[in-house]
């Protein structure tokens, strides 16, 4: 059982404070080259010009946008296979916040920024992963901090995985869909 304490922990207290940034005419395959260097699994996209945050790439963004797609890595540039707006959220806020967030826009990274200054004012980021690695838990159970506890409780009902959307019938069968399917056997976070 998670305490109401964790879920309220703010994500300043939890971010990664190795991140690398990159402009958005950086190649692919440099790109990659760097990420692999600086053993980071994301790059945070800026503008060519002003250098403001304006995507992310993940390695699975170079998976399934260049890789499955046959494009050259040394032809197409991160601003081309980058997710982009870019989604963040404040150091301020709650690990719950952080959790309901990324559900809401199914997505496992988010970039953090403190509360003051420019756009640029990122201070680390912050994974589904993390969060849960973060957790005071041997056995991570994420309906437990994604459902409310009268959904969770109530004989009969669905729960849906916030990430795909399939159904359950208990908190034991999603959570395994979970760890099994989105966070452990997924290399590419």
């Amino acid at each position: 059982m998670y305490s109401d304490t964790h879920l309220s922990q703010k994500i300043g207290t939890i971010v990664e404070k190795d991140y690398v940034t990159l402009s958005e005419n950086t190649l692919v395959g440099e790109g990659a080259k760097v990420m692999k260097d600086k053993d980071v699994l994301s790059v945070i996209v800026t503008s060519k010009n002003s250098k403001e945050p304006i995507g992310i790439v993940t390695e699975r963004d170079i998976l399934y946008r260049l890789v499955s797609e046959n494009k050259g890595p040394f032809k197409v540039t991160l601003k081309d296979i980058m997710s982009s707006p870019l989604i963040t959220i404040a150091e301020e806020e709650s690990v719950k916040d952080a959790v309901l967030l990324m559900r809401s826009k199914h997505i496992r990274r988010l970039v953090v920024k403190n509360a003051g200054g420019s756009s640029n004012n990122i201070t680390g980021t912050i994974t589904l992963m993390s969060i849960v690695g973060n957790i005071p838990s041997d056995k991570v159970d994420l309906a437990e901090v994604e459902l409310p506890a009268s959904v969770i409780e109530r004989e009969g009902a669905k729960i849906i995985c916030p990430y795909c959307q399939s159904q359950f019938k208990d908190r034991a069968e999603i959570s395994k869909h979970i760890d099994r399917i989105h966070i452990g056997s997924d290399l590419l976070v």
